[in-house]
């Protein structure tokens, strides 16, 4: 009699791994709250390429119109005014890692036990691969930095573009008794060049990039907060807003913690300590926050570990500032010798668009017939909201992200 049965590698079985372990990748990521599948998140997921080939999506932004119109039997022939639509493109890479066994006597010997083992082993580091790949790509690609391996270009997930002209501040304030903004510098050097207790990071600093911000053309919007969050993989969140609960449209900041700590040594009747007396308290409860959230003038103030952070060592390699040079293998704008200075981002509604051609899938392989292999893989794209003008590949300023470097203390 014939039966039919599944194999450990067969493609079958491999199935529930992948499921498992791109949910659990998902639900640890820090940073689900602000994605969504629609422009009015902080952070814009697309899956239109998962469905079709290709390896760019064109995201589209209208144009205001302008003119005043006409009023009472106004005749507008020969005064119509143009559409336009903006535009943006994101191109999608690969970005995969495996692990293999050393052979059967290694998984003897460990509770890594057969190859049963080594699978259950491989899926749960796998997802927390996963988690970690994707933060540290969405945070380097907001604070428009680079890929790994930037000096050969191996992973091209980033869509690598620098903060544009009038979207990065370079300074900030003191936070004695009286905590006073301090100067704005042109470059991470300039600012390290200066006082360093006038250049820390603080709510006044926080009052001014929200005014800036606001006072942007377009302005940046906030994003929007629902009761639901996103699915289990943080991509397919179909937001029925007459279904949905809206809790409330906010700016976000993520901040080092370095920069926490300075905004935590403001003093007297004014800034931190003021907040922290009338309401710090109930910021863990919120279901949007996780503890140590506040909020500041509409603004969610997050601390975040994954804040890019340079340390001047009398050099100018990439650990020792933003900037790359043209060769990209250093720095054209280190910090002074010593000298430390953090990258906080203020977001706004869709500051970044997330474009997947491939959610996370399993392969599994053997070597040498007995030796297992498990290889994963997801094909993905990140790019900060710089629209082109209508009809034009010129990218204008970013839409909805400010970079704040300010100077911290280790």
């Amino acid at each position: 009699m014939a039966v039919t049965s599944f194999g450990t590698n067969d493609p079958r079985t491999q199935k529930i791994w992948r499921g498992e372990t791109m949910k659990y990748g998902m639900k640890s990521v820090a940073l689900l709250p602000m994605m969504g599948a629609t422009p009015d998140a902080i952070i814009f997921v697309q899956k239109e390429l998962t469905r079709r080939p290709g390896d760019t999506i064109v995201v589209q932004g209208d144009v205001p119109m302008t003119g005043a119109g006409k009023g009472d039997d106004g005749d507008n022939t020969g005064a119509e005014v143009a559409l336009g639509i903006r535009n943006m493109s994101i191109l999608i890479h690969e970005r995969s890692v495996a692990v293999r066994a050393a052979g059967q006597m290694s998984l003897q010997r460990t509770d890594i036990f057969r190859t049963e083992g080594f699978r259950r082993f491989a899926r749960d580091r796998a997802g927390v691969w996963f988690k970690e790949a994707q933060e540290d790509d969405m945070v380097t690609a907001m604070a428009g930095l680079y890929n790994e391996n930037s000096s050969g270009a191996e992973i091209e997930v980033i869509n690598e573009t620098y903060p544009s002209t009038n979207r990065i501040y370079y300074g900030g304030q003191n936070v004695g008794s009286s905590p006073a903004l301090g100067t704005a510098y042109a470059s991470d050097a300039a600012l390290t060049a200066g006082t360093q207790a006038n250049n820390l990071f603080g709510t006044l600093v926080i009052n001014k990039i929200r005014a800036k911000a606001l006072a942007c053309a377009p302005r940046f919007r906030a994003g929007s907060f629902y009761q639901q969050r996103a699915d289990n993989d943080g991509t397919s969140d179909q937001r029925n807003q007459m279904a949905m609960t809206k809790i409330a449209d906010l700016y976000v900041i993520l901040a080092h913690p370095y920069q926490i700590n300075d905004m935590r040594s403001e003093i007297g009747s004014v800034g931190f300590n003021q907040l922290v007396a009338l309401c710090a308290q109930r910021s863990d409860q919120h279901p949007i926050f996780r503890p140590g959230a506040i909020i500041w003038n509409g603004v969610i103030v997050q601390e975040y570990d994954r804040i890019p952070m340079r340390t001047g060592a009398g050099g100018s390699t990439l650990a020792e500032g933003f900037l790359l040079n043209s060769g990209r293998t250093a720095t054209t704008d280190q910090c002074a010798n010593t000298r430390s200075v953090a990258r906080a981002l203020f977001l706004g509604a869709q500051g970044l668009c997330v474009a997947w051609g491939k959610m996370l899938d399993w392969y599994e392989d053997w070597i040498d017939a007995r030796i297992p292999k498990v290889v994963v893989d997801y094909i993905v794209g990140y790019k900060r909201t710089q629209f082109n003008a209508h009809g034009t590949t010129s990218p204008g300023e970013d839409e909805a992200i400010y970079c704040i470097d300010t100077e911290v203390k280790p």
